[in-house]
């Protein structure tokens, strides 16, 4: 949800004053940390993408149309950002299903146990991206859908039924574990 003084910050931005940045980077850089995480499952990526995603954002704040919500643009930014260092891998795997990389210990502690991290890792590799990604924006950054849409190139509604099209995958799995860590917040 956009802060009523965003649209503040960004005009003074686009006149000049960038030391006012600073403002939206604190605002948006845990959620834009935590959603690059989530696709790189890897702590210092996903720290290196997240400052190279503000950067962008920086340095295209002129051009951004103040009329757009910024918290799409700057998701929009990171996954981006995410499939561009993926890109320069060339690797032959899927950017989208790479879900094997390095775990986060202070991530595993806050979802009590790693045993937990994994059946929830492992059980999210098996959906779609485009279903992942929503799940990740709408449990764990709580998005609204709209914004969602927009950082997804879908309608509302089509985010809606995606989404709960794989929150029906999830409870076919009959994981408990995960049914409660994703309904703790739906």
């Amino acid at each position: 949800m956009e802060h009523a003084n965003e649209r503040d910050i960004i005009k003074d931005c686009q006149k000049g004053d960038l030391d006012r940045f600073g403002e939206l980077y604190d605002l948006y850089v845990k959620k834009i940390y935590n959603f690059i995480y989530f696709k790189t499952f890897h702590k210092e990526t996903a720290e290196d993408l997240t400052s190279e995603s503000f950067f962008k954002a920086l340095k295209n704040i002129r051009q951004f149309d103040i009329s757009m919500n910024f918290s799409s643009w700057i998701y929009k930014i990171a996954q981006n950002t995410v499939i561009d260092h993926y890109r320069t891998f060339k690797k032959q795997e899927n950017i989208d299903d790479i879900w094997d990389l390095e775990d986060d210990d202070n991530l595993i502690e806050k979802m009590d146990n790693k045993l937990d991290f994994e059946r929830v890792k492992k059980h999210l590799s098996k959906l779609p991206s485009i279903q992942r990604d929503i799940i990740m924006m709408r449990v764990w950054q709580d998005m609204p859908y709209k914004e969602i849409a927009e950082v997804v190139g879908k309608s509302e509604e089509n985010c809606k039924v995606i989404f709960s099209r794989a929150i029906t995958k999830l409870r076919e799995s009959s994981l408990i574990t995960i049914i409660i860590l994703l309904t703790l917040k739906i």
